[in-house]
């Protein structure tokens, strides 16, 4: 398993900037970023590679400026994938806690899919319903 930072400027990972380092038994092997804000360098944990690695940043940068978007209208610039999120958040908030666990189980088959269950998972932490 190896450490990957990944540099990233405006949502964007940048290839440019990637290093590697091995990771240590310790290290939480989650994703995470320095600001969620406005992040400058993202951290993944993977076996799979530098290519792996870019595209887990760029998918969690991608649900971070969803989220950010959703959560703060007007702070970042609206794209495409924001507004599947949303519409997948404002979906999953009507669901009964019953409802959003069967859609849970859902198979993801693209990466809109993806952050529609980003958004459910979202909705259903905040809810307590999930200990993700």
């Amino acid at each position: 398993m190896l450490k990957y930072t990944v540099r990233c400027h405006e949502f964007t990972a940048q290839a440019a900037h990637l290093t590697a380092e091995a990771a240590s038994p310790d290290d939480p092997h989650e994703v995470t970023v320095d600001d969620e804000q406005n992040p400058a360098h993202v951290i993944v944990y993977t076996a799979t590679g530098d290519i792996a690695a870019l595209r887990i940043a760029q998918r969690h940068l991608t649900h971070l400026h969803a989220r950010l978007a959703y959560a703060n209208p007007g702070t970042v610039d609206r794209t495409a994938a924001d507004i599947v999120y949303a519409e997948a958040r404002t979906r999953a908030e009507t669901l009964t806690a019953a409802q959003r666990k069967e859609e849970s189980l859902y198979a993801i088959h693209s990466e809109d899919d993806e952050l529609r269950m980003d958004a459910l998972f979202d909705v259903m932490r905040e809810r307590r319903e999930i200990d993700l």
